[in-house]
């Protein structure tokens, strides 16, 4: 699977839970859901004291994988008029660390003032073409170390997505981990829906076309690999 130094545009150029097969349930419950991170939203800010908890939860999945546990620091930032961005936060923070996430992969992400890997913005649509030209006013987009959700797609997911059984929070964890995804080396569709009804890949462009699989915001086990 091959790198690209490319501006990432992975939702940008054209339109649009359990599996029955394959990959395994992230949680090992063989549900989709959890008390603190189900379809509903994610509380709009986190104490220091709850933080510490996901982090640690966090790390322990990450090192209990097996894999090479890798430290990423991100900042927080805002282009245009996105109001107030603590839910946005909260939500980042805890789609980053959740178990079913990428600490499979054995990454853990801690929130910095500065001095970070990558910053992750919440940007208005108007504002995605500043970022790079191969970036699109629809979706979201990774441009090197910058990783950019734009607000039109947060505040409203996409139609048909949400259609298929998708809810809006858990869109807004989808693109969160398929974004941050492009900074640990992954490239947009490098696998696919492999049967109709099953979970479809995390970096599958799934806002353009589910192609028949389901909403899924949480990577596959064959996604499970870190290469930057």
């Amino acid at each position: 699977m091959s790198k690209s130094s490319a501006p990432r545009a992975s939702e940008s150029s054209a339109s649009a839970s359990s599996s029955k097969t394959g990959d395994s349930d992230p949680t090992g419950t063989g549900t989709s859901s959890s008390a603190s991170d189900g379809d509903g939203a994610d509380p709009a800010s986190l104490s220091d004291a709850e933080r510490s908890e996901i982090a640690a939860d966090a790390r322990a999945v990450a090192t209990a994988g097996g894999k090479t546990v890798r430290e990423y620091t991100y900042c927080v930032a805002a282009k245009g008029d996105v109001g107030d961005i603590g839910e946005f936060e909260s939500t980042v923070f805890r789609t980053l660390n959740d178990a079913r996430g990428w600490p499979r992969a054995g990454a853990v992400f801690t929130q910095v003032s500065s001095g970070c890997d990558m910053t992750i913005y919440l940007s208005e649509a108007r504002y995605m073409t500043w970022f790079s030209s191969g970036c699109s006013a629809e979706y979201s987009c990774r441009v090197g170390q910058a990783v950019i959700i734009n607000l039109t797609r947060w505040d409203h997911g996409v139609d048909a997505w949400m259609a298929a059984g998708g809810t809006l929070p858990r869109y807004r964890r989808m693109v969160i981990n398929h974004e941050v995804g492009h900074r640990l080396g992954h490239i947009d569709n490098e696998i696919t829906c492999d049967a109709a009804g099953n979970r479809a890949p995390l970096m599958q462009e799934q806002s353009m076309d589910l192609r028949t699989c389901i909403p899924n915001e949480w990577p596959l086990d064959s996604e499970l690999w870190i290469a930057d």
